[in-house]
């Protein structure tokens, strides 16, 4: 036998390859369709997540302004206290 030839399967053979490749196949397909529940799954908290951020934004254009807290201003010393130390 030449490297490049393979010898006929039997019958029996191909028909486990068959076999095989479908339950390839079916084990592909339920892959497949966990992925598709994954994905449903991360797009429904995506969309809760962006309608949570859309909320807050809403919330601060149309809170009133809030004014910086002024800071504390310290007490002087009169010039009397000062000089007569």
């Amino acid at each position: 036998m030449r490297s490049g030839e393979r010898k006929a399967a039997p019958e029996r053979g191909s028909i486990a390859v068959r076999r095989t490749a479908s339950e390839y196949r079916a084990t592909a397909e339920e892959q497949a369709a966990r992925v598709r529940e994954e994905i449903e799954a991360a797009l429904v908290v995506a969309r809760g997540t962006r309608e949570a951020i859309e909320q807050r934004i809403a919330d601060q254009l149309h809170a009133p302004p809030v004014s910086p807290k002024p800071p504390p201003q310290r007490k002087r010393a009169s010039r009397a206290a000062s000089r007569g130390k």
